[in-house]
C-alpha cells in the first residue's frame, strides 16, 4: 500500500495516521492490507523514507507485495483503480476466511451447539406420597426404630423448611405393573409377596423371618409397588427430557432385594428395575448406577454383574467382612463376570470414619475417570444417607454439604440426567439435611462451601489403590498409580464373619497372605473394642449436627450469571492480518446473543481500571509509558512495539486494556456483592502474559491477576484460585503470585519442554512457587502430542480438583483462553466446546459457586465463540453436553505424573501416585537437556528462578535435545502436533515418544550426506518402516496458516541479492541441502549437513527460513511449517530460480 510521509504533502490522505484510520474503518482494507502488505501497517510506518531506500521494482512490486513505493509526490498518490483492487483483494480474503470457518463449523458438528439449541430440559422431579408411611414394623424389634416412617417425613420437612418443595415438580406415585417388577424378580417371589396384604401378624412375622433383616405389614406390598411406580415415572420423564433430574423421598428401600429374595429392608430392587426399563424400553444404551449407601447393594450387583451396558459403582463399609451384609462379593476383587468384567466396582471401606475427603477422593480417582470413559445416558443413584455424620449404623462422616458436592459431580454426566432414589439413612435429622442439600443442588443452586479437604485416611488410600489395581485391565483411564504391585489389598474371602479366613490378595506372596490371615484373626476382638471406643451420646451427635447446619451458608445471589462486554475494546487493532483482532469479542458476543444467553444474564456496565488498581500488578513507570502512547504517531508506535515481545501498539491500546481490566473488576464486584452467582467477561486485549514492567504476548495489563488482588483488597478474601486453561503459559500471572500463598495459580499449557511461547523454563512442572508459597504454583505442562478433552479432563480429576478442594478457594477466576480449542491456528490442540463446559462445571462446585470467566486468547473466531458460549451456558446452569473423550495420550499421562510428583509433598490429597514418573511401566520418559534451559535463559537474560520482571524470550522453539528412557541417542525434537497429521491412525497403546516422523523441521527429510540412507542393513531398498520406525505410519504435514513471527522476522527480498536456489552454504560451501533466512537472506546448510542454519537462528533469533529443496518454510519460533501470503514473494522467487517458471496457478 502506497503513501507519502506527512511532511511531503499537505494532502491529508497521504498522512500515515489518516491511512491508518481509513483502514480501521474499512474491513476490506484491513484484510487486504494484512494479506498484500508483507508487514502491513507495521512495515509501512517503520521503513526509512523512500529516497533513503529506493524501490527498484516500482509498480510491478506493488502488485506482487502491496508495499512498493516510488519517489515523488505523484507516485505516492493512490489511484481509484488501485484502491478498488485492494478492496477486491480484501473481499476475497474475507470470503476465504469465511469458507475456512464454515469448514471448521462442519468439523465441529455434533461436538458443539448450533444456532438453534435444542430445548433444555427444566424442572427437578420429586416423588413423595403420605401413603408410603403406612409401611411399618408391627413387631417389637430393632427394626422398628430404624426403618421408620419418620425417615421420609423428616426428609420432606427439611425440603419444606428450605422452601424447596414449591420449586420441585411433583411426580405422583403409581402402582408398578407386574411386567415391570418381573424384569428383576421371579414370579414365585412376586406372588408370595402379594399374599402379605391379607396375612395375620403371626404369619407376617413368619414370612419376614425367612429373609435377612426384613419386616412387613399389610401395607408393605402396596408401598413397595407405589415406590417403584413413582421412580419409574420419574426416570422416564428424565430420560425423555420432560424433566432435567429428580429425587424420590420414598420407602421401602430397594438395593438389597434380589431375584427371589427380600433382604435388608428391601422388597423390590427399585433402581435395578429402573435401569432395566431405561435400557430396554427408553433407549438408553448405557446406565451408570452409583450406590453411596453405607451398605453394599448386592441385589443391584447381582442383577448386572454380567451386563456391560450397566456400570454399577458401590462405595460401602466392609471392614473385612465384619459389616453387614458380610459378603465376599462386596470386596474389591469382585468386579463382574463374563462380558460384565470390569463393570462392577466395589469400594469397600475397612475402617469407619470416612468422610468428605475420602468420598471425594473416590470420585476423583476412580468414579469420574471411569464415568467419562463409560459415557452413560442416564445416572441412577442409590441414595442412602447412612454414611452421613451421626448415622448410628454407618459410623461414617459425610456432611450434608458433602452430599451436595457428590451430586454436583454426577450432574456433569449424561447431559445432566440424574435421578436420586432414597435408600437407607437412620439418623432422621441428618438424613433430612442431606436430602435437602442434594435437592438444592439438583435445582441448580450452587454447592455450599465445603471446608478444606483433609489428608485421606491411610486405609482409604489402600482401598482406592486396591480397587484401581483390580479394574485397571478393563479400563483405559488408570495410568497414574505407577507401582500397583506395592498396593496391599485387605481382602477377606470367608463367607462367615465369625471366622475370618486367609486374605486373598492378588499379586501377593504366600507369606504375605499368611501374615494377613494372622492379622485378621483378632478382628472380632478389635471390632468389639472399636464399638466401645466409638460409643457417643445422642446429645453429642445432635450438637454436632446442629453446628454443621448452622455453619452452612445457603445464600443465593439475585442473578445466576452476569456479563460484561463493550465494543469500545475493539479500538485496539492493527491493519496487519493479526490473530488478536477486534472481531474476537464481537463474534463471541454475537454468538451469545444468537443463543439467547445475553438476555439470561445480568448485563453489567463497563469501566476503565483506575491507576491505583493497575498499580497492584504493574509499575508506575510502565503504566505511564503505555498511557503516553496515546499521543504517539503510528510511525512512533511501530518503532516502540519492537521493544516488546509479540506486541502491536495502537493509540487506543491503553484505553482498551484498561477497559478490559476495569470491566472484569466490575464482574468481581457483582459476584462478591452477591448480585450474581458467577460472571463472564468478554474482554480484550488478553492479560495473562503481561509482566510487572512490560507488555508481552498480545497482553498489556494482567486482567485476572488484577481481579485477584482486587478481590483480596476490597473484600478481604484469603484464598483465590486462578485456573488458566489458555494454551500458553501465563508467565505474568505466575510471577505476580509466585511468593503469595493466598493465590493458588494452576496452569494447563502447551510447553514442549520450554520451547513453546512464552519459551521459558518457568512453565515447567517443577516450578512450584517461592518461599512460603511453594506448592501454590501448579504447572501442568503438555509436551509433544495434540491434547484434547481426554487430557484436560484427566488433569482436572487427577490434579486440579483434588488440589482445589484442599485449597478451598473463596473465589475462582478463570483465565479463559480458547486457543487450545479445536481448530485454533496457534494452539494446535483439540479441546471441544463440550470439554470447556465440563471444566467449567467442575470448577463451579468450588467457592460457593463464585466464579468469574475472563477471556484471554483464542484465535479461531468460530471456536472461541462456540467455546465461550458453552461456558456461559454452563454457568447459567444448563446441563453439560454428553462427552466421551477417550483415553489420554501417553505424553499427557507423563505430564500429569510429572506435576503429581512435583506437588506430592505440598498437597495431602495427592496420595495416589506411589512412585516417581520414571517408574511408569511402558511409558518412555522424555528428558530435556540442560542445554535447552541454558539457551532459554540466555535468550531471556534470566535464570530459571531469576528476575520475574523481564522474561522476554525471542527464542528458538525447535532446539530441544531430547532422548527417551530406553537410551535412544540424542536428536533434535520437532514433533509438533499442530503441524503433523497421521494418515493412518496410530494405536495409542503402541505410540511412544519418538515413534512418529522424526526431524520434520528445517531438516529436509533423510540425511542427504548419509550414503547408507537408501538401503537397509540387508542391502535392500528402504521401506517406510526402515525410515520411520516399525509402526509403518505415514504423516502429512499441515502448515500453520499464520504465526506471530511473520511480523519482523520476514523482510522483503533485497534487490541487490536476489534469491538463487543454486547458492551454496555461506559457511561450508555445501550445496546438497540449503535454506535461506527470510530476514537477512543468508544461505546456510540444514541440520543433516553441518547445521549452520540452525546455529544461525540460535545466534541471531532469525526464526523463519525457506528450504531450497522443497520450497517449504519453517519457523523455529513456532516449531512448525508455515504457509501465509506474506511468504509468497519469497516462494515465487525461489520457484522461478529453481524451475525457471512461476508457481502454477499464481
Amino acid at each position: 500500500m502506497e503513501h507519502q510521509p506527512a511532511d511531503d504533502s499537505p494532502d491529508q490522505r497521504d498522512n500515515p495516521q489518516t491511512v491508518l484510520q481509513e483502514q480501521h474503518s474499512d474491513p476490506e482494507m484491513q484484510v487486504a492490507s494484512g494479506a498484500d502488505d508483507q508487514q502491513g501497517i507495521l512495515g509501512m510506518v517503520s521503513q526509512d523514507a523512500p529516497q533513503q531506500q529506493p524501490n527498484r521494482n516500482g509498480k510491478e512490486e506493488s502488485k506482487q507485495q502491496g508495499s512498493g513505493k516510488t519517489t515523488g509526490r505523484k507516485g505516492n498518490r493512490r489511484t481509484n483503480s488501485a484502491l478498488q483492487a485492494v478492496k477486491k483483494k480484501g473481499r476475497e480474503n474475507i470470503q476465504r476466511g469465511q469458507a475456512e470457518e464454515d469448514e471448521l463449523a462442519v468439523q465441529l458438528a455434533g461436538m458443539t451447539v448450533s444456532d438453534t439449541w435444542p430445548a433444555v430440559p427444566s424442572g427437578t422431579g420429586l416423588v413423595y406420597d403420605e401413603r408410603l408411611t403406612l409401611h411399618k414394623c408391627p413387631f417389637n424389634t430393632r427394626h422398628f426404630r430404624s426403618e421408620h416412617s419418620d425417615r421420609i417425613l423428616l426428609c420432606r420437612k427439611s425440603l419444606q423448611d428450605y422452601k424447596l418443595l414449591e420449586r420441585c415438580t411433583d411426580v405422583p406415585v403409581r402402582l408398578a405393573l407386574d411386567e415391570e417388577i418381573l424384569t428383576t424378580h421371579s414370579v414365585d417371589y412376586l406372588e408370595s409377596f402379594k399374599t402379605t396384604q391379607m396375612m395375620e401378624e403371626s404369619k407376617l412375622k413368619s414370612w419376614a423371618e425367612q429373609y435377612d433383616s426384613v419386616f412387613a405389614n399389610n401395607h408393605t406390598y402396596e408401598c413397595a409397588c407405589l415406590n417403584l411406580g413413582g421412580l419409574l415415572d420419574l426416570t422416564e420423564k428424565v430420560v425423555k427430557g420432560e424433566l432435567r433430574n429428580g429425587i424420590t423421598i420414598t420407602r421401602p428401600c430397594g438395593h438389597h432385594a434380589q431375584w427371589s429374595v427380600a433382604n435388608g429392608y428391601c422388597f423390590f430392587n427399585n433402581v435395578a428395575v429402573a435401569a432395566h426399563m431405561a435400557r430396554h424400553k427408553w433407549n438408553c444404551e448405557r446406565v451408570l448406577i452409583v450406590d453411596w449407601d453405607v451398605h453394599h447393594g448386592q441385589g443391584v450387583q447381582y442383577c448386572f454383574e454380567e451386563d456391560p451396558s450397566v456400570l454399577y459403582f458401590s462405595i460401602h463399609r466392609f471392614e473385612h467382612l465384619e459389616f453387614w451384609p458380610h459378603l465376599t462379593d462386596s470386596n474389591c476383587d469382585v468386579f463382574g463376570k463374563g462380558k460384565g468384567l470390569g463393570f462392577n466396582v466395589n469400594v469397600p471401606w475397612n475402617k469407619v470414619g470416612m468422610g468428605d475427603s475420602e468420598y471425594l477422593a473416590v470420585f476423583q480417582q476412580v468414579l469420574l475417570p471411569m464415568a467419562y470413559e463409560f459415557n452413560p445416558d442416564l445416572v441412577l443413584v442409590c441414595c442412602g444417607f447412612d454414611a452421613a455424620v451421626g448415622d448410628p449404623k454407618g459410623e461414617m462422616r459425610i456432611t450434608p454439604v458433602g452430599y451436595a458436592h457428590l451430586t454436583h459431580a454426577l450432574m456433569g454426566l449424561a447431559n445432566g440426567k440424574v435421578v436420586l432414589a432414597l435408600e437407607g439413612g437412620y439418623n432422621f435429622k441428618v438424613s433430612g439435611e442431606c436430602a435437602a442439600m442434594c435437592t438444592r443442588t439438583l435445582l441448580g443452586d450452587p454447592c455450599p462451601l465445603l471446608p478444606p479437604t483433609t489428608e485421606p485416611n491411610e486405609s482409604a488410600v489402600e482401598t482406592i489403590l486396591a480397587v484401581i489395581k483390580n479394574i485397571k485391565p478393563y479400563w483405559q483411564c488408570f495410568h497414574y498409580q505407577v507401582a500397583p504391585e506395592n498396593v496391599q489389598s485387605e481382602v477377606v474371602s470367608s463367607t462367615s464373619s465369625d471366622k475370618p479366613a486367609q486374605a486373598v490378595v492378588a499379586g501377593q506372596s504366600d507369606e504375605r497372605v499368611a501374615e494377613l490371615g494372622a492379622e485378621l484373626a483378632d478382628l472380632t476382638i478389635q471390632s468389639a473394642e472399636k464399638a466401645a471406643e466409638k460409643a457417643v451420646e445422642p446429645e453429642e451427635i445432635d450438637s454436632l449436627i446442629d453446628r454443621l447446619i448452622s455453619e452452612v451458608v445457603l445464600t443465593v445471589a439475585k442473578h445466576r450469571t452476569c456479563l460484561v462486554y463493550d465494543p469500545e475494546m475493539m479500538q485496539h487493532r492493527t491493519v496487519f492480518n493479526h490473530p488478536e483482532r477486534p472481531e474476537r469479542i464481537a463474534r463471541i458476543f454475537s454468538k451469545h446473543e444468537k443463543m439467547g444467553l445475553v438476555r439470561r444474564c445480568l448485563r453489567l456496565e463497563s469501566r476503565r481500571a483506575t491507576t491505583e488498581e493497575l498499580h497492584w500488578c504493574h509499575s508506575a513507570e510502565y503504566i505511564e509509558r503505555l498511557q503516553a502512547m496515546k499521543e504517539n504517531t503510528p510511525r512512533e508506535l511501530c518503532k516502540m512495539q519492537d521493544d516488546f515481545n509479540s506486541i502491536y501498539l495502537h493509540q487506543s491500546s491503553f484505553d482498551s486494556a484498561s477497559l478490559a481490566a476495569g470491566s472484569t473488576l466490575n464482574v468481581v464486584d457483582a459476584v462478591l456483592s452477591n448480585e450474581a452467582c458467577n460472571g463472564v467477561a468478554i474482554v480484550r486485549p488478553p492479560g495473562h502474559h503481561a509482566e510487572v514492567h512490560t507488555a508481552m504476548g498480545f497482553c498489556f495489563f494482567n486482567t485476572v491477576a488484577l481481579a485477584a488482588h482486587y478481590a483480596r483488597h476490597k473484600y478481604g478474601l484469603k484464598r483465590v484460585l486462578i485456573l488458566d486453561w489458555d494454551v500458553h503459559h501465563g508467565n505474568g500471572t505466575q510471577h505476580v503470585f509466585e511468593s503469595d500463598p493466598g493465590v493458588l495459580y494452576i496452569s494447563l499449557h502447551r510447553y514442549e519442554n520450554g520451547l513453546f511461547f512464552p519459551c521459558s523454563p518457568d512453565g515447567a512442572p517443577d516450578v512450584t512457587g517461592l518461599g512460603e508459597a511453594k506448592g501454590y504454583n501448579v504447572n501442568i505442562a503438555w509436551n509433544v502430542d495434540s491434547m484434547g478433552d481426554a487430557e484436560y479432563l484427566a488433569a482436572f480429576t487427577q490434579i486440579v480438583m483434588p488440589i482445589a478442594y484442599e485449597f478451598c478457594p473463596e473465589l475462582v477466576l478463570v483465565s479463559a483462553g480458547f486457543d487450545a480449542a479445536y481448530g485454533d491456528p496457534l494452539g494446535g490442540y483439540k479441546v471441544t466446546p463440550a470439554g470447556y463446559a465440563h471444566m467449567t462445571h467442575m470448577l463451579s462446585s468450588l467457592a460457593n459457586g463464585r466464579m468469574v470467566v475472563a477471556l484471554e486468547g483464542g484465535y479461531n473466531l468460530h471456536s472461541i465463540a462456540e467455546s465461550m458460549a458453552m461456558c456461559t451456558r454452563t454457568l447459567l446452569g444448563d446441563p453439560c453436553p454428553s462427552i466421551q473423550p477417550g483415553p489420554p495420550c501417553r505424553n499427557a499421562v507423563q505430564a500429569i505424573l510429572a506435576t503429581l510428583h512435583a506437588h506430592q509433598e505440598h498437597w495431602k490429597s495427592l496420595k495416589y501416585q506411589v512412585g516417581p514418573p520414571s517408574a511408569v511401566e511402558d511409558l518412555p520418559t522424555e528428558v530435556t537437556s540442560t542445554e535447552c534451559r541454558e539457551v532459554l535463559c540466555s535468550q531471556s537474560g534470566t535464570s530459571a528462578g531469576g528476575d520475574s520482571d523481564n522474561h522476554r524470550v525471542d527464542g528458538v522453539s525447535s532446539l530441544s535435545t531430547s532422548y527417551t528412557a530406553d537410551g535412544a541417542g540424542e536428536s533434535f525434537s520437532n514433533n509438533d502436533a499442530a503441524s503433523t497429521t497421521a494418515v493412518t491412525e496410530p494405536n495409542p497403546g503402541e505410540k511412544g515418544i519418538g515413534s512418529t516422523v522424526d526431524e520434520l523441521g528445517a531438516a529436509g527429510g533423510i540425511d542427504p550426506t548419509n550414503k547408507s540412507a537408501v538401503t537397509s542393513s540387508t542391502g535392500e531398498g528402504l521401506t517406510i518402516a526402515d525410515v520411520f520406525g516399525t509402526q509403518q505410519e505415514m504423516y502429512a504435514v499441515v502448515p500453520l496458516p499464520w504465526c506471530p513471527h511473520l511480523e519482523g522476522h520476514v523482510l522483503p527480498i533485497p534487490a541487490i541479492s536476489p534469491i538463487d536456489s543454486r547458492d551454496s552454504c555461506g559457511e561450508c560451501g555445501d550445496t546438497s541441502e540449503n535454506w535461506v533466512c527470510l530476514h537477512c537472506y543468508q544461505v546456510l546448510c540444514g541440520r543433516y549437513v553441518n547445521e549452520h542454519m540452525l546455529f544461525h537462528s540460535v545466534s541471531t533469533s532469525h526464526l523463519v527460513v525457506l528450504s531450497y529443496a522443497d520450497l517449504s518454510v519453517w519457523c523455529y519460533g513456532c516449531d512448525s511449517y508455515i504457509h501465509n501470503e506474506v511468504l509468497l514473494p519469497a516462494k515465487r522467487a525461489a520457484h522461478i530460480s529453481k524451475f525457471g517458471s512461476d508457481v502454477p496457478g499464481m
